[in-house]
């Protein structure tokens, strides 16, 4: 410990910063020179349960501030959850630390917010240091838009947040100019009607909804999207009346895992051909069952977009949906990896090709199945592979599970399509 000792105040800082606040502290037994540094430290860790009571947790709180005042406070993470919450002492201390220049904040706020509102300090909204930003359960109030000014903020994650306003969040990211990654997490009573993603420098961005089973006729907010780099898209369990793509970055990575609430056939159809058709320049997609399932009620009344520059696809089917499968890959000309998680097996009558989709004869390369792990075989453990392995052309590689492994030493046997073909394999797919 004493060569450490003999570092120079910053560095040992430095060292300090990666420990919780907690740990921190601790070190002041130590030795004199380690009795306050900790005070030095340009983090605070806070979580308000570590405390006996509310008293010993808001007079930690500012006397920190009180005795590191000047000190500049890079990294702030707060766990919220005190027995009586006073707003005028919460807005003032967060409002101290925003104010010195923080650069990564983060709140959970784990109160009732049925009972009790935990409200941002309006300085947060012109922080011209905050890099990242990570809210929980606190309202974000509707300051003038002259207010909001974040230069640097690059990554926003955003949970179950009131919103003052149906349109607040919108023009809070449009005032983000470098904002990189963002996830935002419905949930009921947000207060949000429609959320516009309208940023020139978004990469990532996520959206999941929190909504119980007991407001599942809630529907989710409409999202309108105009992200022109954006590489990578997530949407997971949302339900909603409107999703519209404006644009996204060519060639992205996709997540879909979404429904809608139609209550007009004719507008729903022009907008559901509409998101489609802006996702068919993705090169890597992940879709959902219930997507699947909405895109296979559409094609029986419209055509699907061609997905010409898809290489990769992973899809999941609840039940026996072999048509479904059929339909999404017949818009997949250039496909040339493909991953199929069934739930159960189709039905040995089901699989067939009513039609050879193009990926088959031209590009599909690798094909991974994963099946439901059964103590006897069936007949469509056979006959799934065996489909692929006859009207494949250039497939090299057919990955198996472990549901397959009673059937795996035929299905290595069956004569392949392609010349190029290397290998079955068994695989923790």
């Amino acid at each position: 410990m004493d060569w450490i000792s003999n570092l120079p105040n910053i560095l040992l800082c430095q060292i300090l910063s990666n420990l919780s606040t907690k740990d921190s502290v601790r070190t002041s037994a130590l030795s004199k020179r380690w009795t306050h540094l900790w005070m030095d430290v340009p983090a605070l860790e806070l979580d308000s349960s570590n405390f006996p009571d509310d008293i010993e947790f808001w007079g930690f709180f500012y006397n920190y501030l009180e005795f590191s005042q000047g000190l500049g406070i890079k990294r702030f993470d707060l766990v919220y959850n005190v027995d009586e919450h006073i707003q005028e002492d919460f807005v003032e201390r967060v409002d101290d630390v925003v104010k010195r220049g923080v650069c990564h904040l983060s709140i959970l706020n784990e109160l009732d917010v049925e009972e009790e509102l935990v409200r941002m300090p309006l300085s947060l909204y012109s922080c011209r240091t905050l890099v990242s930003l990570n809210l929980y359960c606190v309202v974000f109030d509707a300051p003038g838009p002259a207010l909001v000014s974040l230069p640097r903020l690059k990554t926003m994650h955003l949970e179950a947040v009131k919103y003052d306003g149906k349109w607040l969040l919108g023009a809070f990211i449009s005032r983000c100019k470098v904002l990189e990654e963002l996830t935002i997490v419905t949930d009921h009573g947000d207060g949000l009607e429609v959320v516009l993603v309208g940023s020139k420098s978004l990469k990532v961005f996520k959206l999941k909804s929190m909504r119980s089973e007991e407001t599942e006729d809630e529907c989710d907010p409409t999202i309108l999207i105009d992200a022109p780099k954006l590489e990578f898209m997530s949407i997971f369990d949302y339900h909603s009346k409107r999703f519209i793509i404006d644009n996204i970055g060519p060639f992205a990575k996709v997540d879909i895992d979404l429904t809608f609430k139609v209550e007009d056939v004719d507008s729903f159809g022009a907008m559901f051909i509409g998101f489609l058709t802006k996702l068919s320049t993705v090169r890597e997609m992940i879709i959902s069952a219930r997507t699947l399932e909405v895109i296979h009620d559409y094609y029986e009344w419209e055509l699907l977009p061609q997905f010409a520059n898809m290489s990769h696809l992973h899809a999941s089917f609840p039940e026996t949906s072999w048509k479904v499968l059929l339909t999404f890959l017949g818009c997949c000309p250039n496909l040339q990896s493909l991953d199929l998680e069934f739930d159960s097996f189709p039905e040995p009558e089901e699989i067939k090709l009513s039609f050879v989709p193009q990926c088959f004869q031209s590009s599909l390369q690798f094909v991974g199945l994963r099946t439901p792990i059964r103590v006897e075989g069936t007949l469509s453990e056979m006959k799934l592979p065996i489909l692929f392995l006859r009207n494949c052309k250039v497939m090299k590689k057919l990955m198996l599970n472990e549901s397959f492994k009673n059937v795996i030493k035929k299905i290595r046997g069956i004569p392949k399509m392609s010349p190029q073909f290397q290998t079955v394999a068994l695989s923790n797919i």
